[in-house]
């Protein structure tokens, strides 16, 4: 920021010695064109290197975070592994233990649940009563002096 007032004085003084002289140098006009473009960037570099920093920072933020984190998952993985471990061993251990008749693979069935399924089945095999519909031909009536409709032969 320093550096500016310097050129910002100087661009000043060229002007002020152009005024005083009345005289107009291209090399001074140059110059006063050059010297605020310099200036514009010299803030430019100054901003991107705020956004360097700020971007270290947050970077090693950011990758703090993600150490965190993994090192959470690899703790959480580590426990369900040991509870399947420990979950994996109770069952070896109670299945070691049954009679060898027995199946540990399935609790062994209750009987009223075993009797529901077969009262279920046997609802489901029966057929439901199904009401006929009702015949509309013959309700209705017939003129006395009209004969019956001639039967198809294809039907007989």
């Amino acid at each position: 920021m320093r550096i500016n007032k310097w050129l910002w004085g100087l661009w000043v003084a060229m002007i002020i010695s152009m005024l005083l002289r009345r005289q107009a140098d291209t090399y001074m006009i140059v110059a006063l064109i050059i010297i605020p473009i310099l200036i514009v960037l010299l803030d430019l570099h100054e901003e991107i290197a705020i956004l360097i920093e700020e971007n270290k920072h947050q970077r090693k933020f950011v990758m703090d975070r993600y150490n965190i984190l993994s090192e959470r998952m690899n703790d959480v993985n580590n426990q369900v592994e040991k509870r399947l471990v420990v979950d994996f061993a109770e069952f070896a251990q109670s299945s070691s233990q049954a009679p060898a008749g027995e199946s540990t693979r399935m609790p062994p069935e209750s009987s009223k649940s075993r009797k529901r399924r077969l009262k279920k089945r046997r609802q489901e095999e029966q057929p439901k009563s199904v009401t006929p519909l009702p015949d509309f031909n013959e309700m209705t009536e017939k003129p006395e002096g009209e004969a019956p409709p001639p039967e198809d032969p294809s039907q007989s």
